[in-house]
């Protein structure tokens, strides 16, 4: 079983969801506050939303409600994110994957740390790791191990220390291959790389790994 969560962030940089629906048998779909009125308004039914709801007004709150099967309402003044409140409900789902949509773009603020939540201890200890997804990346986060990838429509490859350093780390199956290398924060030596086969393995022995799959 698949979770697509959709956050509030800017719909010019959302993928076709309609289509992903489409295409999606059996997936559960959450919206975090915004990101349920979106849902609601493209026709695709939601398990749950979550939300202060401080970003539509109540009559699209009614419209989300009839969109979802549950929808919970949080104070503005509270210590976690919207999509923080849904990231914990999906991990409770047991999904096989989570994907979010609607987590970049917008405010830099907003982005940032969408991302930093999936980069922490405590989303990296899950079961399943969960990826943000845009019209234009794909972003997921790793621990030390050894993964394999698969040629796709996002042609490039980067890799971004999310802790000060990433050890031992080997690239084969890409056009720039690292063996056995040290990446630091902040240096650009990964990024842009591409695969040059259907498949690439990436292995690291140390630190917390960030993977951008993007393209032009």
């Amino acid at each position: 079983m698949d979770i697509r969560i959709v956050a509030g962030g800017p719909e010019e940089a959302l993928p076709d969801l309609v289509t992903i629906a489409a295409g999606m048998d059996g997936a559960l779909w959450c919206g975090a506050d915004r990101g349920a009125l979106v849902l609601a308004e493209c026709g695709i039914n939601m398990e749950a939303a979550f939300g202060d709801f401080d970003s539509v007004t109540d009559e699209e709150l009614t419209v989300i409600r009839q969109s979802a099967n549950n929808v919970y309402v949080y104070p503005p003044e509270k210590n976690e994110t919207d999509l923080e409140l849904c990231l914990a409900w999906a991990y409770r789902q047991k999904p096989d994957r989570i994907i979010i949509y609607g987590a970049t773009g917008g405010r830099l603020d907003h982005s940032m740390g969408n991302i930093m939540l999936l980069a922490s201890d405590e989303h990296l200890r899950q079961p399943v790791k969960a990826s943000i997804v845009d019209r234009q990346n794909e972003i997921s986060f790793f621990y030390p191990g050894n993964y394999t990838i698969h040629e796709n429509d996002k042609r490039y490859v980067s890799f971004i220390p999310i802790s000060e350093e990433i050890t031992g780390i080997t690239l084969t199956g890409f056009l720039y291959p690292l063996e056995n290398a040290t990446l630091k924060r902040g240096r650009t030596l990964s990024i842009s790389n591409q695969l040059n086969s259907q498949t690439g393995n990436f292995s690291f022995s140390s630190g917390i790994l960030m993977m951008i799959r993007s393209t032009d």
